[in-house]
């Protein structure tokens, strides 16, 4: 098993949901912690609770990932104070639904800067860091929707399946290396990313701690990428790829 103990680990999206989870799982290791989110002061709250429980260094940082640039200035900002990052989670996301013909233009830029530019630019300002270190882990978060396109979700679909391509690319150039990659393909999940969505789940969504446990496995096993979900649609969602866009479309709709 990979051994996180004293290993630094940079989560984004860290003040609820998954990303709190993340840090819960990583202090338990005994990592050291930096905290990436908007709401510093729930991200106050949390670093007290893991200090307390772990006695380990979390340091909290307040930042808009959906500006522009705020991945590049991070990563720059990280590097020039010499800090270490051993571990990138990038798990800072959100979706949004509607036609894209009635999204607002902000909304649109917002997400894509969120699910895709920070990600991208954590991942390129850190990792040549890990390869001349030969050692690091990255965990980026997609979806299972990464997998299907769908009418009413264009924007989170594709921002998750680049996601998704970058990661399993990413994967085969590091593989002769020691870095670890992989993407994180979960079915629904009880966080709060419905009510930013405006949306119902299907079905009764599963616990932030069942992916989380997927993604340090998948790590453990190499993995590229892994679905977390019931066995039928896994296999179904694995398939989606290979369908005709038409028939796949009529699916997810």
């Amino acid at each position: 098993m990979y051994e996180y103990k004293g290993l630094t680990v940079l989560i984004t999206g860290a003040s609820s949901g998954m990303g709190a989870q993340y840090a819960r799982e990583f202090a338990a290791r005994g990592s050291n912690l930096i905290l990436v989110a908007r709401r510093l002061d729930r991200l106050e709250e949390l670093a007290t609770e893991l200090r307390t429980a772990y006695g380990i260094p979390v340091t909290c940082l307040d930042r808009d990932l959906s500006a522009a640039g705020a991945g590049r200035a991070l990563a720059e900002e990280l590097i020039a104070k010499g800090t270490v990052v051993d571990v990138l989670v990038n798990n800072a996301g959100f979706g949004t639904s509607g036609s894209v013909a009635e999204q607002d233009a902000d909304a649109v830029v917002n997400e894509i800067n969120v699910n895709v530019v920070t990600v991208t630019e954590l991942t390129c300002g850190l990792l040549p860091g890990m390869l001349k270190r030969d050692r690091g882990v990255i965990i980026n978060m997609a979806s299972l929707a990464a997998f299907q396109a769908r009418a009413n979700h264009a924007l989170y679909s594709a921002t998750k399946a680049y996601v998704l391509s970058f990661t399993e690319s990413l994967w085969g150039e590091t593989f002769s290396t020691n870095v670890r990659v992989t993407a994180v393909c979960p079915g629904p999940i009880a966080t709060e990313f419905f009510a930013v969505a405006g949306t119902t789940p299907p079905g009764t969504p599963m616990d932030v701690t069942i992916p989380i446990n997927e993604a340090l496995a998948a790590i453990d096993a190499r993995k590229p990428f892994v679905i977390v979900a019931k066995p039928g649609i896994r296999i179904a969602s694995k398939l989606m790829r290979m369908l005709p866009a038409r028939v796949a479309l009529k699916m997810g709709k």
